[in-house]
């Protein structure tokens, strides 16, 4: 008898402990979930603050390249230029939140995500996320090439320094690029142009997919696990 209640003791408390430790994996899974949502809010908002700023990139690139494709270096024409590459040839410094994803990955969290449609979504989103930074980082060494060739064509007297940074001087009399061979000025238009379209047919549509993603995963999440 004295067996038989030493066994029954022992089985409940291995029940207790089990019931125990269950409830705190659900409940720290439900708060990973939870702060992966506050995440992809935020990269929400920094991939369409990307976008905007890609367009706008695009449309500046893009003027550069028109100008000198149609061979008009008019001293207007050169203004333009000097502006729009001082303002537009820019790296990406795109940076999404890692937080919750670190975590899981780090603690080996992610053996706690039970619902599989999540832990799938989650995973294919960090995997894009892996794409955007290596398409930024592509452009990146593109535009680097573009702006070297940039020293060899813009003098930098025609810069003045103001509250925002180094600008155009548009007081500046008689505006003209450093003395340069027809193929420099061909080359750096070519590295502009890629530049551009890789910002626009590549990084931008990855960003609204990302974005797309994101929100996705946000309703598959609060719906599987009853967030608010």
């Amino acid at each position: 008898m004295g067996v038989l209640h030493a066994v029954s003791c022992s089985y409940a408390w291995f029940f207790v402990e089990n019931q125990r430790e269950h409830y705190v994996e659900h409940t720290r899974e439900k708060q990973y979930m939870r702060s992966m949502v506050e995440d992809l809010i935020k990269d929400i908002q920094l991939l369409k603050n990307e976008s905007a700023t890609v367009s706008q990139q695009f449309n500046a690139l893009d003027s550069i390249v028109q100008i000198i494709n149609t061979g008009n270096l008019e001293e207007e024409q050169i203004r333009k230029m000097y502006i729009l590459q001082k303002r537009f040839l820019y790296p990406l410094t795109l940076e999404l939140i890692t937080r919750t994803e670190v975590q899981l990955k780090n603690a080996g969290a992610m053996r706690l995500i039970r619902n599989q449609a999540v832990n799938d979504s989650t995973i294919n989103y960090w995997h894009l996320k892996d794409r955007i930074i290596y398409t930024r980082e592509a452009i990146n060494g593109h535009r680097l090439k573009a702006k070297d060739l940039s020293f060899m064509l813009f003098d930098n007297k025609y810069y003045v320094k103001d509250q925002t940074g180094w600008n155009f001087d548009a007081t500046a009399k008689k505006v003209s690029l450093l003395p340069h061979s027809s193929i420099l000025l061909i080359e750096f238009g070519n590295r502009v142009s890629h530049t551009r379209e890789l910002l626009q047919f590549n990084y931008k549509t990855r960003l609204d997919v990302l974005s797309g993603t994101a929100q996705r995963i946000i309703e598959l999440t609060k719906k599987e696990y009853h967030l608010e």
